[in-house]
């Protein structure tokens, strides 16, 4: 059956203020204060500059005390309350009072303080008798195994054996026999650790040992191991034991003497970590000698937080799976996969989890919650959490899970569950969202896979491929948990991220502190992208957000043809946004190049608005050769670098015009391409003359040694427009840095050359390679060289003045004009109208043929001659 897809414009609602973007504001490896560092003082320190480049939202990482201490990320919640007070000292982020001072920053600066919260799990109380534990290992078998059941992690658990005291066991040999209970042969040859301690013999620091084998024991007519406290033993699960039917067991000889106990009471303290997997081991026999004691044995797990430093978030077993509630702790929702489980099922677990988070709000400033492992937890858990804030009038303003799949309909499913789940007064003040994993696992393809279809993307993520709702994403491109091989994305992540933070149907925008400062993030490329991300958003500011409707140009089946000159129909995300922008009046054409090569095509667009024939676009990226270019037909040309991407607006360039009056021009810069120095100068001077053409601050374009065209269009009267109030010098060495003063037009030449077309052949050149606007005030070229045009045309501006064309005053200094023609006159200069002051100073016209003048003055215009200058009139 064949498919056939239309492209269709999706009409939808926005507020009318800037669009709100995310920043996550850490990275895996951020600086602790355990290494006697400070990132509460770091956000603090950037707080101002954040605001200003148009972050509404920051993710602070876990705040709360951790188990693994002042080094740990915080993904390990211990002490809820505990923010770096309480006498431990700071957390890993800091001190509760410098947090204090990081989150009014942020306030400040109009940003909003997201907090991660983790509400799937606890680490870290103190040990305390969980005869749940104790029930679900003793009763494990194959039936339960068979029937998705789930071994308790031993990692969590440890066997306690009294002695001393009133207990009757003393001073003796201990034979520990070690079997998995259920004996089902998917636990066959699990590794695992035995290891034992008392309250005066601990760790001996000595190396581990290996059992021997076989070592059943009387029971299986077989010896034992004989093992010392403190020294860790590494064992294997026996496969002779099979649901029941066997032997199996690995014994221990444990022997105690009276000096390794506190005799007036102590405990034998048993560890049996996994480290092949998790099983269901379990000491199944204690013998002392005289008796069987395994009934004393105490099962502990670290779950008592009712007598934290803070005094509060008190919570014991009771509130973890699992503890006589159903469960098979198996599945996304019910496994052991981190730490000890919450289970939002018990009353008393949901209302300190509520009380923590309305606290947060009240307490510490917290505006929005990244919660953590949503898919982890039951939705309803998050839908309830939503009704407590919202009753409370603490509505979160942003509330984003993590539901770590890449699959759109699952991650769709989650939003829908909470949301519907949620009473009417929270629906109506609260979007849960969640990020789209989905749409960053294509764009991750779109930049890393060879022979990937780009266009995949438009079918991609939770809104364009499941039909969700924008207001229910949150889109990002790297996080902190890609940090392994070929997880972050590698090769130019600014692509993926122009898509998000320029498309405004697919959700709210998130970047990554990693990304946006360059910081090193393992196995991602360290490029800084804070100038780009900045201009990205301000662009999305100025000329999409609040976008209607928007037409995917370039997709599988669009209705709008495309003529590629260059480049790729798979690797070009072409697409048109409509009534956008700070006055919801603008249209967009945004064109991302994900091709080794040039994108050169002639595009069709909606006439919609004001994007009709006749109307000017301007690239506002300054990335294009193609500046501006004129809708004809219901189509227009467009221009992208290869990896690089254009935005063509239908508004004048009066919002770039934060650059220093100095603009760069380079034809072999490799960085940003904004002109704002040589590492990132413009790689063609139309893209420099069209933004200082709005931009009154600008006064000076340098441009480096090279041959610069006009246009790549092959249009014949498309030349340099140079406006009359600026200076533009050339001859700078395309090495390093050179300043004012270095530029040598014969050693390092720069050319504007009009020889657009086939080289060598005049006959497609441009009329005139310079034109000269009109103004009151003198352009001022230095240091160039202005060859190959062909003034032949059918007008009288394309029949005169083949290298310059003026209408306004002009200062020419050190300039070489050369091989240019002109069939009426000026085959080098023509000078019109009483305004066209020209003054030459060491200017040299060479070559220049067609009519009978180098130079021609009509219609009142002048000359003034200063050095080294030859002219024929």
């Amino acid at each position: 059956m064949r498919f056939i897809f239309t492209v269709f414009s999706l009409i939808f609602c926005f507020q009318l203020h800037a669009q709100d973007v995310l920043m996550q504001g850490w990275y895996w490896d951020y600086p602790k204060t355990a290494s006697g560092n400070n990132w509460a003082d770091s956000i603090t320190q950037k707080a101002n500059e954040l605001g200003e480049a148009g972050i509404t939202h920051l993710w602070l990482p876990p705040l709360s005390r951790a188990s693994f201490g002042s080094n740990s990320n915080g993904y390990d919640p211990k002490d809820l309350y505990d923010l770096g007070e309480f006498g431990l000292g700071a957390t890993g982020y800091g001190t509760r009072a410098e947090l204090d001072a990081s989150i009014t920053a942020l306030n400040n600066a109009g940003i909003k303080a997201v907090a991660d919260v983790v509400y799937n799990h606890r680490d870290g109380g103190t040990a305390e008798q969980n005869t749940a534990v104790e029930g679900w290992i003793e009763n494990f078998n194959c039936t339960k195994k068979n029937n998705g059941d789930n071994p308790f992690p031993s990692d969590r658990v440890r066997w306690v054996v009294p002695i001393g005291g009133a207990t009757g066991n003393g001073a003796t040999t201990y034979y520990f026999k070690v079997r998995s209970k259920s004996g089902h042969p998917d636990f066959h040859n699990y590794e695992y650790k035995f290891y034992s301690e008392t309250s005066l013999v601990g760790y001996q620091n000595l190396p581990a040992q290996n059992e021997s084998e076989p070592n059943g024991g009387g029971d299986c007519g077989q010896g034992n191991n004989a093992i010392s406290l403190g020294i860790d033993y590494i064992c294997t699960i026996d496969s002779d034991y099979n649901c029941g039917s066997g032997c199996g067991i690995d014994e221990f000889a444990l022997t105690i003497s009276s000096s390794d106990f506190n005799p007036a009471g102590d405990s034998i303290y048993i560890y049996m970590n996994n480290t092949g997997g998790y099983s269901d081991h379990d000491i199944i026999g204690i013998w002392n000698g005289s008796m069987d004691i395994q009934s004393q044995v105490i099962y502990q797990t670290y779950t008592d937080f009712t007598n934290m430093p803070s005094g509060q978030g008190g919570m014991n077993y009771l509130n973890f799976r699992p503890n006589g509630n159903p469960t098979q702790l198996a599945g996304d929702l019910d496994a052991m996969l981190f730490f000890y489980d919450y289970d939002q099922d018990v009353l008393s677990t949901k209302e300190e989890l509520r009380d923590w988070t309305q606290w947060l709000d009240s307490d510490v400033g917290i505006e929005g919650l990244r919660m953590d492992a949503v898919k982890h937890f039951p939705s309803s858990f998050v839908s309830y959490l939503m009704d407590e804030l919202q009753a409370s009038g603490q509505s979160p303003d942003l509330a984003v899970g993590e539901f770590f799949d890449f699959n759109a309909s699952a991650l769709k499913g989650w939003t829908d569950a909470v949301n519907n789940g949620m009473g009417a007064a929270a629906q109506a003040e609260i979007d849960v969202k969640v990020f789209d994993f989905a749409l960053r696992g294509d764009l991750k393809s779109a930049c890393d896979q060879f022979g990937y279809d780009d266009r995949n993307v438009f079918n991609s993520g939770i809104v364009k491929g499941a039909a969700g709702n924008r207001d229910h994403v949150v889109t990002f491109i790297n996080n902190h948990d890609f940090r392994h091989t070929d997880e972050p994305v590698i090769n130019d992540p600014i692509l993926p991220y122009a898509y998000i933070l320029t498309n405004p149907e697919i959700g709210m925008p998130t970047v990554f502190y990693s990304d946006y400062y360059g910081v090193p993030n393992a196995n991602a490329p360290t490029i800084p992208l804070e100038t780009e991300l900045k201009r990205l958003i301000e662009l999305n500011n100025n000329y999409i957000q609040g976008a209607t409707s928007v037409d995917y140009l370039s997709a599988f089946g669009s209705a709008f043809p495309i003529i590629y000159n260059s480049g790729f129909a798979n690797t070009s995300l072409i697409y048109q946004t409509n009534f956008g922008g700070s006055g919801n009046d603008k249209g967009a054409i945004v064109a991302i190049n994900f091709a080794g090569e040039s994108l050169e095509a002639e595009i069709t667009i909606n006439s919609i608005g004001d994007i009709t024939d006749g109307l000017e676009m301007s690239e506002v990226t300054g990335k294009s050769d193609i500046s501006k270019t004129t809708i004809s037909g219901g189509k227009m040309d467009i221009q992208v670098p290869p990896r690089s991407y254009a935005i063509y607006v239908s508004d004048e360039l009066v919002d770039i015009c934060n650059l220093d009056s100095i603009l760069y021009v380079d034809l072999n810069a490799t960085g940003l391409r904004n002109g704002s120095n040589w590492d990132n100068a413009f790689t063609n001077l139309a893209s420099a003359l069209n933004v200082q053409n709005g931009c009154s601050n600008v006064n000076e374009i340098w441009v480096k040694e090279g041959s610069y065209l006009p246009n790549t269009l092959n249009d014949r009267t498309m030349g340099f427009n140079i406006p009359a109030n600026v200076t533009v010098i050339g001859g700078f060495q395309s090495l390093g840095n050179p300043s004012l003063g270095d530029q040598d037009i014969n050693t390092y030449p720069t050319i504007l050359s009009g020889d657009i077309g086939v080289t060598s052949d005049d006959s497609d050149n441009v009329h005139n390679v310079i034109v000269i606007e009109s103004g009151l005030d003198s352009a001022y070229l230095e240091a160039i060289i202005i060859e190959n045009g062909n003034a032949n045309g059918a007008i009288s501006q394309h029949q005169n003045g083949g290298g310059i064309y003026s209408i306004a005053p002009v200062v020419l200094k050190n300039i070489i004009i050369r091989n240019n023609k002109a069939t009426n006159g000026g085959n080098g200069i023509y000078n019109t109208s009483p305004s066209a002051i020209l003054t030459i100073d060491n200017v040299s016209l060479l070559n220049n043929t067609g009519s009978n003048s180098d130079v021609q003055n009509v219609n009142n215009a002048s000359i003034i001659v200063r050095e080294n200058s030859e002219i024929k009139e």
